[in-house]
């Protein structure tokens, strides 16, 4: 095994577990399994444009605030029947969830309900004059603490499967095809 060899490997197993680190950091940091997303809509224009990345952490249901923006806080929740299979350091929900504002909360029996609405939609997302149709605590993931504006993009077009495939093998040539010339010059040179 040749120096450069080795070298390369090195550099990839610590991106690797550098990447795999900063993941389940982020995680722990932030309390969720979701500590991250793209917003995919223009539901919470012009407060949180489409394509931002937004980061979101674990709250406690009494301390999310309701009201209008900027009052009441964003939250990201599941929709009803959302399937969710988590990964090391991913996690695949089915449908999306969804990140809007609270614009109303109550508590009932000891659980708490909030009534979301995007910034930009004209309705709320459950019906305002029935509370159990609200998202219950149960089904919120995080709030939204930060986001900045368009670094969501990259997310977003790396969601399809292929996409990522074609970038990862283009990456994988481009590392390897280098190595590969400089290993052909090293015969031609014995050879002559």
């Amino acid at each position: 095994m040749g120096l450069e060899f080795r070298a390369m490997l090195l550099t990839t197993l610590i991106f690797f577990a550098s990447f795999f680190g900063a993941v389940y950091a982020m995680r722990a940091v932030s309390g969720t399994n979701m500590p991250v997303a793209a917003v995919q809509s223009g539901s919470m224009e012009p407060n949180i444009p489409t394509g931002s990345l937004i980061f979101v952490r674990a709250a406690d249901p009494s301390e999310i605030s309701a009201g209008p923006p900027p009052v009441g806080d964003t939250v990201i929740y599941l929709q009803p029947g959302t399937r969710v299979e988590d990964y090391f350091i991913f996690t695949s929900f089915d449908p999306l969830p969804i990140s809007h504002r609270v614009i109303g909360k109550v508590e009932v029996n000891g659980t708490y309900y909030f009534l979301t609405k995007g910034d930009a939609n004209i309705y709320p997302d459950q019906s305002p004059s029935n509370p159990l149709s609200w998202v219950p605590e149960d089904r919120i993931i995080g709030k939204v603490v930060y986001s900045i504006p368009y670094l969501g993009y990259p997310f977003l077009w790396f969601k399809n499967i292929w996409l990522v495939s074609l970038v990862v093998l283009l990456i994988m040539i481009i590392i390897i095809l280098p190595s590969g010339e400089k290993d052909s010059a090293k015969k031609m040179e014995g050879s002559v």
